[in-house]
């Protein structure tokens, strides 16, 4: 369970005249609400008139605004859904962004990620004229590709020269006229995918969101490429070559769905896998029961009770009516969802030594709290397994904990973290035995674990383009 502040975004695109393209859009977009619930919002062209709607809120927040209409003449459109990890939590910094071009034209931008070299571009561009009206990298981006475009009209130039110059990671998805583009970062970190079904081309961060509209013929956008659909059909172009890989592994340990296959992996597998694994560290040890923390520890909690053969408790019933506390913007906000989140049947767990289980643990004070719960209600022993490795650095890709003093496992021992949390006993997933899980082991960043870094780093904070006063 995530007890961080607010990343990962989620985005969309749609490409082609479609029936119920308003129905068709919530359902994608609504499939991708776990990675994000800042803000959401849509870009798409009526009759050459770029319309442009955000709210602050979810999902159904967006479909309940009445000039969602419009959307129903739209032939292609972009979406966002908002995880800050740079810019505030403000209406100006959701996306997607939208920007006129030399020629009259308009670009709009949603992006999934974090440029590690954007205040430095940021800083040229301005010297050169440039105005921001908002504060993310995302628009760093797009400043720099309109004005790309407009020294040469050429969009794909432009976008091509977008991934050799900016680094980091970005996952993009882009409206053009009558046409979306999608690309991504040389390294990798984000995923992205498109699929094909009765003309019409969809687009989106994870594949289980493509499935909740029947399209189950996919792709990924490959790192380093990009994928322009207009009128004329689809143009693949791959901008980058022989680039050392930086998959994220913390989208297969929280942030993606179970049911979504991320990077050539299947999450549900990796994450039961790194279930067993935590059982093989317990071997001869015997426990009343196992609690999964529900949604995020539920597929390890399968493969520990399967593996070690205790029966699964559902000691902890969560609301599905609360978000998912990792990424809601600020610690009082988190608060306030693990207390209305969980509730406890206290004559499942009294009396009882019970092993807790979750995928991860950040700041802390989520798991403290959940443990004061079981305790109020009577569990005997609370035995905690992680399956992940401790995370101890920050993370300058796009996961909002970039700060050292935030990270419990980078200020305490495992000790310590035992006895700050009040449980009997903790162990987590050994890095070694997390990375053996997935085929392509050298193909993923795992800094945040390791503290090695793959790529080029900067000291980033989320307020990094505030105005310092």
């Amino acid at each position: 369970m995530f007890d961080g502040s607010g990343e990962k975004c989620g985005i969309v695109g749609i490409y082609g005249k479609i029936d119920g393209i308003s129905d068709k859009l919530f359902k994608i977009m609504n499939a991708l609400q776990h990675r994000g619930q800042e803000g959401a919002g849509i870009v798409f062209n009526v009759d050459n008139n770029t319309q442009r709607i955000v709210v602050q809120g979810l999902v159904k927040d967006l479909f309940s605004a009445k000039e969602i209409k419009q959307l129903e003449f739209a032939t292609s459109v972009i979406g966002h859904i908002r995880y800050s990890t740079t810019g505030f939590d403000d209406i100006s910094n959701i996306q997607p962004f939208i920007s006129k071009t030399i020629d009259g034209k308009t670009i709009s931008l949603a992006h999934n990620g974090n440029i590690t070299n954007a205040l430095e571009i940021r800083n040229k561009l301005m010297k050169e004229g440039h105005t921001f009206s908002t504060t993310t990298d995302s628009e760093v981006m797009l400043h720099h590709i309109v004005k790309e475009y407009n020294r040469t009209i050429n969009i794909l130039h432009s976008v091509e020269s977008a991934i050799r110059e900016f680094e980091g990671a970005f996952s993009i998805i882009m409206l053009f006229g009558d046409s979306i583009i999608a690309f991504r970062d040389k390294y990798g970190f984000r995923p992205l995918v498109f699929g094909l079904k009765d003309g019409i081309v969809f687009f989106a961060s994870e594949d289980s969101a493509l499935k909740s509209l029947d399209v189950f013929q996919y792709e990924e956008v490959l790192p380093g490429e990009v994928v322009l659909v207009n009128s004329k059909g689809m143009r693949r172009k791959k901008v980058t070559n022989n680039e050392k890989l930086s998959h994220c592994i913390f989208e297969l340990v929280y942030f993606s769905k179970p049911s979504s296959n991320v990077f050539g992996e299947s999450v549900y597998k990796f994450r039961y896998r790194c279930g067993v694994k935590l059982a093989e560290y317990d071997e001869g040890e015997y426990f009343d029961g196992i609690i999964p923390i529900p949604d995020s520890g539920m597929i390890a909690g399968l493969g520990y009770s399967d593996k070690k053969g205790i029966p699964i408790v559902m000691g902890l019933i969560r609301s599905h009516f609360i978000g998912r506390s990792f990424i809601q913007p600020n610690q009082d906000m988190r608060d306030d969802v693990v207390k209305a989140k969980f509730f406890v049947p206290t004559e499942i767990v009294e009396g009882k030594r019970l092993v807790l289980i979750d995928d991860s643990i950040v700041r802390g004070t989520t798991m403290k709290r959940i443990v004061e719960l079981l305790r109020k209600n009577g569990v005997k022993e609370i035995h905690l397994r992680i399956a992940s490795p401790p995370v101890k650095y920050p993370c300058y890709f796009g996961i909002d904990f970039p700060s050292q003093s935030e990270l419990i496992a980078n200020q305490k021992t495992i000790n310590e973290i035992r006895d700050y949390l009040n449980v009997d006993s903790i162990k987590y997933l050994e890095v070694e035995d997390m990375m053996s899980l997935v085929k392509e082991s050298n193909s993923f960043c795992n800094a945040c674990f390791s503290g090695i870094y793959k790529q080029k780093t900067k000291q980033l904070s989320k307020d990094i383009f505030e105005v310092r006063r």
